[in-house]
């Protein structure tokens, strides 16, 4: 393999080897030879998939693995459990669909992701005076979004106190 091969391979996975994500949420699946063992969300899913196979007793069983990224990541773990029946998931594996999560649950989990593009935005040092425009423009819509998810996060909550 070449140097910028390797260059390249290295640069998809981050220091704990797991691949970049981009901040979305991965929708991995977990194969073994009798069909679906298991279904699981992460941010750093190889990283995820290298703790079941080390820590879950099935682990051993796992001969394929499918990562997806839906946009909404958690509605899919949701419907693939409830759908394929993984052999190994407790949550979500019962005789009724489990009911979507609250507003304020999914605005918690929207807020988190813009947070972590903000501080990516924050972070990111600009290469010319174009890029530091879109870096302030990025910066501000997020802290507009993140402001506006707060304040959703407080209606809901409020709301469902009633």
């Amino acid at each position: 393999m070449s140097d910028v091969d390797s260059q390249f391979l290295r640069g998809l996975f981050d220091q704990e080897g797991s691949l970049h994500t981009g901040g979305r949420t991965a929708l991995y699946r977990l194969y073994g030879l009798e069909g679906l063992l298991y279904v699981g969300i992460s941010i750093c899913p190889l990283t995820r998939v290298r703790t079941h196979l080390r820590e879950q007793t099935w682990g051993p069983q796992v001969i394929g693995i499918q990562i997806d990224y839906p946009d909404d990541a958690e509605a899919a773990e949701r419907e693939v459990v409830w759908t394929e029946r993984p052999r190994y998931n407790v949550i979500f594996n019962g005789r009724h669909p489990p009911a979507p999560p609250d507003r304020a649950s999914r605005l918690r989990t929207e807020l988190a992701v813009e947070q972590r593009r903000l501080a990516e935005f924050e972070a990111a040092v600009p290469e010319s005076p174009t890029h530091l425009r879109l870096l302030a423009r990025g910066i501000k819509a997020k802290r507009a979004k993140i402001a506006k998810l707060v304040e959703g996060i407080g209606n809901a909550e409020a709301a469902s106190v009633r």
